[in-house]
């Protein structure tokens, strides 16, 4: 199944590659209703409940907001299926999410209309799904829409055959005909009981001739395998971005009134191909869409994390609901940025992005919630937004000046005259473009410098807006997004030297183990709400969680993370993979009108991508079981076909492919393709272990045992001292391997300024000498400890990439 296919509230993505032909007869075939366009409707205040349908027993946040409608609802299942059935009634279906803006505005405006309600209640059997209880039936019945309509978003509202054919789609109906001669939901209700009342014959053969289409599209037959060539890929991928590529204001695409995604799987195959090529252009893709995202609206410069996506081209007004699967991903793709470049501002936002988490989308028992709303009390945005008047009366007004000579507000669009006349239009904060006049003008030699100068003045403004209405929380634990958020906080624990994060993703997995797996059936469910689990698992639930195991064992070497990541990877191979290396995706294809299946890495890595970095994982990680190798290499045969014709729709599966050696090699003599032109072994991008040296002795006395570390660093480079001078540079910090010293006793730094830091830096410089005490009896005479030390190093003009120097620490001696 396809993580995430269709991103965002109210999107579209069309399908003209894919559909062709089909689409545009089936359009010229239609019911006669045309496109219909979203209008926005505010919210209002509700009494007490007058009605309460079935969905009140649903363990399910967003069918949970629909109890208390007048519509006759039912959860997808048997009982409504057979009802429409029996009583030969189409099934309206509609899909959403509980954060959804467009979703919230049809629950007020539709859903809650009483009259409105007896139209549906008299002539459709009416179905309610959550698309993140439910992501198969969002993928097919979305791929209904996109064939019909040729566009796709949420909510997805899809009018059935009690066969579950669809015939009829669209995405927010407004409640009545406007003048623009668009039909309302009502008009659309009569229309369609209309036409299956008197022209179900051509109603039924319309819904068979969508129903081979998505079996054509939604389906596709086996690809011929190709030869797995990860770095041709990558070029090739590369290549195809390089024309979308918005090289002005980062990301994708280029065109200039078209919303942008963070579409973290393309952030992933970028750092790859930087990392293992070295190519400039895949790196400047990278750094400029890094760059904008954390400089403009999208970002939550406030209270951190990064909302859904821009709506316009410059990043700088979001939609402004917040996932968590972005926000994982993004956690990890910034840390593993700072890895590779040493810029501290991707420091600074993996740390924003992980406190964020923390603050807010934690659950008390371990876990992290799903996702917070766009809206509050009917309004997009209005907890986030400000105007100057609001900032000038938080800041006062010298404060104020200094704030906005950084930050801008970018207004909102579709302001009131009211607000426009009195000048109180609301905007988004981000940081002022162009980003050179802005350094210069708040007299900073570059960004990250500035940012801290203002924290302050942030902390100030997020906590009053911490006063103000806050955004609902889907409180539902999502299995395969809290797999994204455990790999993440276990990688980012180490990179950043947070051992909370590690804390995190340890709590998060324990909870999901304990309440999620059940070891009498080896089965896991797909979420967890209000503290019981409900669902059948995903295959991506499987793999996106072992992945998380896995790297909860790579951080801490405790035998039972990898002993559940194997768990998740038996059971994948025992109920998801075919004979012919393709694996379905859901658990069982009942009632489903087509089986969902993976066509690529989108919102987030797909089941299959997963799958394939779980099974190399745990065969690299000492398991000694050659059937994990084995089984990856059949999947990626299979699906070698579909990732060689677009290798950028596999984002997640190039990347790690291309930085897993040992897979090239593997992959690469199996399919005996022509040999790939590796890198120069000459070349070699310079970091801080260039110019560092580490080396290690231990020492036992009467009172305590002591570690010495002795860093040898080159003239003219420096390390940050312990504690650093800014939250934003990396401090020099020693770690050994199971053992925690009782105290490190860092250097007297030397206190220099350099011309990028005018308010001088503390540093270490020449031989420098960190001891590590521990309590008497700690370090045994024949032991070795293993264990490194982590260091950037600088001097008057670069700062390198961190590096970690691993020690090696001989037996202790007696003094």
């Amino acid at each position: 199944m396809t993580a995430g296919r269709w991103p965002g509230c109210g999107a579209t993505r069309l399908l003209v590659r894919i559909v062709g032909f089909y689409g545009f007869l089936l359009l010229t075939l239609s019911l006669g209703a045309p496109a219909l366009a979203a209008t926005a409707a505010s919210g209002h205040a509700r009494d007490a409940p007058r009605y309460t349908n079935r969905l009140i027993h649903s363990a399910d946040p967003y069918l949970l907001l629909h109890a208390h409608n007048p519509v006759d609802w039912y959860p997808w299942g048997p009982e409504a299926i057979e009802k429409a059935r029996r009583e030969h009634k189409p099934i309206f279906v509609s899909i959403g999410y509980s954060t959804c803006y467009w979703c919230h505005v049809a629950e007020r405006t539709l859903y809650s209309d009483p009259d409105i309600a007896k139209l549906m209640n008299r002539w459709f059997i009416n179905i309610k799904v959550d698309r993140e209880q439910r992501p198969d039936l969002d993928q097919i019945y979305m791929l209904a829409t996109e064939i019909l309509t040729s566009h796709g978003g949420w909510p997805n509202n899809v009018f059935l055959t009690p066969d579950l054919k669809p015939f009829f789609a669209g995405s927010y109906f407004p409640p009545t005909d406007d003048s623009f001669g668009r039909p309302g939901f009502p008009s659309v209700l009569r229309m369609v009981h209309e036409q299956w009342t008197d022209h179900r014959k051509e109603v039924l053969a319309k819904a068979n001739r969508v129903y081979q289409i998505m079996q054509q599209v939604g389906v596709p037959g086996a690809s011929a395998p190709a030869p797995v060539r990860p770095l041709a890929w990558v070029q090739q991928a590369r290549r195809a971005f390089e024309t979308r590529f918005d090289w002005k204001y980062g990301g994708l695409p280029n065109g200039p009134a078209q919303a942008k995604f963070a579409r973290a799987p393309i952030l992933e195959l970028w750092l790859a191909d930087a990392r293992v090529t070295r190519n400039q252009k895949a790196l400047g893709m990278l750094r400029g869409t890094l760059d904008a995202m954390a400089l403009g609206g999208i970002h939550d410069a406030l209270g951190g994390g990064f909302h859904r996506y821009s709506t316009e081209r410059t990043w700088s007004v979001p939609h402004f609901e917040k996932m968590l699967y972005d926000n994982a991903q993004l956690l990890d793709v910034y840390t593993r940025a700072f890895q590779l470049t040493g810029d501290p501002l991707y420091r600074a936002m993996a740390l924003d992005i992980g406190g964020y988490l923390q603050r807010d989308m934690s659950a008390p028992g371990g876990g992290f919630y799903t996702a917070q709303d766009a809206e509050v009390h009917g309004v997009e945005g209005s907890s986030y937004v400000w105007t100057r008047s609001q900032i000038d009366a938080a800041l006062g007004k010298t404060a104020a000046k200094r704030f906005f000579t950084v930050y801008e507000l970018t207004p909102m669009p579709d302001p009131t005259r009211e607000q426009q006349l009195n000048g109180l239009v609301p905007g988004v904060l981000r940081v002022r473009l162009p980003l050179a006049k802005t350094l210069k003008d708040a007299g900073y030699p570059a960004v990250m410098p500035m940012l801290t100068a203002l924290r302050p003045e942030r902390d100030k403004l997020f906590a009053i807006r911490e006063r103000r209405a806050q955004p609902f929380t889907d409180r539902k634990i999502v299995v395969a997004l809290n797999g994204l958020a455990i790999t993440a906080y276990a990688h980012a624990a180490g990179v950043l030297r947070e051992p909370v994060y590690l804390q995190l993703a340890s709590r998060a997995a324990t909870r999901i183990w304990d309440i999620a797996y059940s070891p009498k059936t080896r089965s896991l469910k797909h979420e967890i709400f209000d503290g019981r689990a409900h669902t059948d698992a995903f295959l991506d639930d499987y793999a996106l969680l072992g992945n998380g195991f896995l790297s909860l064992y790579e951080a801490t070497h405790q035998a039972r993370w990898r002993t559940h990541a194997q768990t998740m990877a038996d059971i994948i191979l025992e109920r998801f993979l075919r004979p012919d290396g393709g694996l379905a995706t859901v658990p069982t294809e009942k009632d489903l009108l087509i089986p969902p299946e993976d066509t690529g890495d989108n919102t987030y890595p797909s089941g299959t991508s997963a799958t394939v970095a779980l099974l190399q994982g745990l065969s690299a990680s000492s398991t000694g079981n050659p059937r994990y190798a084995e089984a990856a290499a059949k999947i990626i045969r299979h699906v070698s076909g579909q990732v060689a014709k677009d290798p950028g729709q596999w984002g997640s599966l190039v990347a790690f492919l291309a930085l897993h050696p040992q897979t090239r090699a593997e992959t690469v003599a199996e399919n005996a393709p022509a040999p790939q032109k590796a890198p120069s072994k000459g070349f070699h991008v310079p970091d801080s272990a260039d110019h560092v040296h580490a080396s290690a002795t231990a020492g036992i006395t009467a009172g305590q045992d002591e570690i010495t570390v002795t860093l040898r660093i080159d003239p003219g480079y420096h390390v940050n001292a312990n504690p650093a001078s800014f939250d934003y540079l990396v401090p020099t910090a020693v770690r050994f391997d199971g053992l925690t010293p009782s105290r490190v006793v860092y250097p007297n730094p030397v206190r220099i300024t350099p011309a990028f830091a005018t308010e001088g830096l503390n540093v270490y410089e020449g031989t420098a000498h960190i001891t590590s005490v521990f309590p008497a009896g700690t370090l045994k005479p024949a032991g070795t400890v293993h264990g490194d030390v982590r260091v950037q190093a600088c001097n008057e003009q670069v700062c390198l990439p961190p590096a970690t120097l691993p020690l090696t620490v001989p037996a202790a001696r007696a003094n």
